[in-house]
């Protein structure tokens, strides 16, 4: 395992303590990591190299693990009106409840493009 209950718990900034035992924690981080795996089969690799920052893989793990402890239900939605008592919670869907991984998981995540060089083509101006 990458990260520990500790990682999360070190990252948690809700003013209520953290819903989760170290035990539940980490489930939900080994959870985390296989879904990193199964996108990234090389990533193991990519650490021991230095390419990928073992922190960066942490961070990323915490931060997955939050989303679901922010919204253990999956809930998408909630509405409610005073009069005449109306309200509706909507469950499910894509992501919410779940661990997925963002965006910005991927961004941090993904190989880097190296590039050998780089030719700019903007036009110069004419010298005078």
């Amino acid at each position: 395992m990458w990260a520990t209950s500790q990682d999360v718990r070190d990252r948690w900034l809700a003013p209520q303590p953290i819903p989760a035992s170290d035990a539940q924690l980490q489930i939900l981080i080994a959870d985390a990591e296989d879904v990193i795996i199964r996108e990234y089969p090389d990533i193991q690799s990519r650490i021991d190299s230095g390419d990928l920052p073992l922190a960066r893989v942490v961070r990323v793990v915490a931060r997955m693990v939050i989303r679901v402890l922010r919204n253990p239900q999956g809930i998408r939605q909630v509405q409610q009106t005073a009069g005449p008592y109306q309200a509706a919670t909507t469950y499910g869907g894509d992501e919410p409840g779940e661990l997925y991984l963002a965006d910005e998981d991927h961004a941090d995540l993904a190989p880097a493009v190296r590039r050998a060089f780089s030719i700019d083509t903007t036009p110069v101006e004419a010298w005078p």
